[in-house]
């Protein structure tokens, strides 16, 4: 250990290094949701990082400075990728990124690392490693292909602060602490790593970002465990869909609104940022009895009169529990369908029925054997009345008649009108 001086520097880094992989154990049973594998991921690379460091500061020779700084690269090099990664898919989603191109972003770690690991034949990276006298510290002269990677690293990171604060911005009140307890996480390491390339730097030459990465490991772990920060994104972002025309709207387990889409703000006309964060209860009547509604555990739907807020509209509502990996119920979420034009269509189909039965009740017929006088032809109801023909049938069957005579008795009663008629009829024939 002769080569190796541990001091104050080296014993903080070993507390970095126990505080990071800590935090990846904490938060490996959540990470299938969205973003914290790669917070894990970020965290053993932090602490990789402070591992070359601390034997970095520790070691009394340059050559072992430049080897022990070469390992630090490691984790140096892939903690920008990682911190992108783990913001762009708390911004845009899982999946925002093919798994066939995520190789891609190990192309300049792997470019950096051998660089690193080559810098005594080259010195591109490290022109000049000097040791102070405070603190056993070494001040590194940096080379253009450091500035490079440096460049690019930035950019990554650049990248992801900006898909923090677009996601800080569009985000309502509810979200203030959880988007604080990110932006604050992803500030810390940044402040020190400036500090260690343009400073001021309290101690020239210490590098302060891997104990800002614990320290925002610490914090975005708080996050993720106080306020579920990652845990219902997923499952909401899954099923709202900003397009559709339904209304979406995603509450906790205390029923506060966490996430809604536009369709659902329309149908409150309200906007987003003034709903989430809100109990869900004081945007209904209080006749739907929302209450008793959410306590079920299991899907469910029913129908509500929404005339206080939008005039004339009738809504479906669909109740669905959404649950996390281990079966835990975190939230539910409601489906708001307008079915007015539905309920009209119903009511005039009911209408149309009724006014049918209606006509059907009216009708009446004829049926069975129908007593009638052999001579007057006078027909005998039921109760043992008689009733002439016409009357008897007008009454049963709605029966109108208009009178005629028939040949028969035209010849038998009125022998010159029939003979009339069939001379005129005989002559219109000839004539054809």
């Amino acid at each position: 250990m002769g080569a190796y001086s541990l001091g104050l520097y080296s014993y903080i880094l070993i507390a970095t290094i126990l505080i990071a992989l800590c935090i990846s154990v904490v938060l490996r049973p959540y990470r299938k949701f969205k973003g914290v594998l790669w917070v894990i991921l970020l965290e053993i690379a932090a602490a990789e990082w402070a591992f070359g460091i601390m034997f970095e500061a520790a070691a009394t020779t340059i050559a072992l400075k430049q080897l022990c700084s070469a390992i630090a690269f490691i984790g140096t090099c892939a903690v920008p990728p990682f911190f992108f990664l783990f913001t762009a898919e708390y911004n845009l989603g899982q999946n925002w990124i093919s798994r066939k191109l995520l190789p891609l972003f190990a192309i300049m770690p792997v470019f950096t690392i051998s660089m690193a690991f080559t810098n005594t034949l080259h010195n591109l990276l490290w022109t000049k490693i000097t040791i102070t006298s405070i603190a056993n510290v070494a001040v590194y002269e940096h080379g253009a292909i450091w500035w490079f990677i440096y460049i690019y690293e930035y950019i990554l990171i650049l990248l992801g602060l900006y898909f923090l604060l677009k996601t800080a911005f569009k985000s309502g009140s509810f979200y203030v602490p959880h988007n604080a307890a990110i932006l604050i996480g992803a500030a810390l390491p940044i402040i020190g790593n400036v500090m260690y390339v343009f400073g001021p730097n309290p101690i020239p030459g210490l590098d302060w970002a891997p104990i800002g990465f614990a320290l925002s490991g610490v914090i975005l772990s708080w996050g993720i465990l106080h306020y579920n920060l990652f845990k219902l994104t997923p499952i909401a972002h899954t099923l709202l869909v900003k397009n559709m025309p339904d209304g979406m709207i995603v509450l906790d387990t205390s029923n506060q609104i966490v996430d809604l889409n536009p369709a659902s703000a329309a149908i409150f006309r309200l906007t987003p940022k003034q709903m989430i964060g809100q109990k869900i209860n004081q945007f209904f009547p209080i006749s739907t009895d929302l209450d008793k509604y959410l306590q079920l555990e299991t899907s469910s739907q029913m129908e509500f009169d929404f005339s206080i807020v939008n005039p004339g509209h009738i809504f479906e509502l669909r109740l669905s529990v959404l649950q996390d990996q281990f079966n835990q119920i975190v939230g539910k979420s409601l489906v708001l369908r307008d079915i007015t034009e539905r309920k009209k269509n119903e009511a005039e189909r009911e209408r149309q029925i009724f006014d049918l039965r209606e006509a059907l009740a009216q009708v009446k017929t004829l049926s069975g054997l129908l007593p009638i006088c052999a001579h007057c032809q006078n027909v005998r109801d039921d109760q043992g009345y008689w009733h002439e023909v016409e009357e008897y049938i007008h009454q049963h069957s709605n029966t109108d008649f208009s009178h005629s005579i028939c040949p028969n008795c035209l010849q038998k009663y009125y022998p010159e009108i029939a003979q009339r008629i069939k001379a005129r009829k005989e002559k219109e024939f000839q004539e054809k």
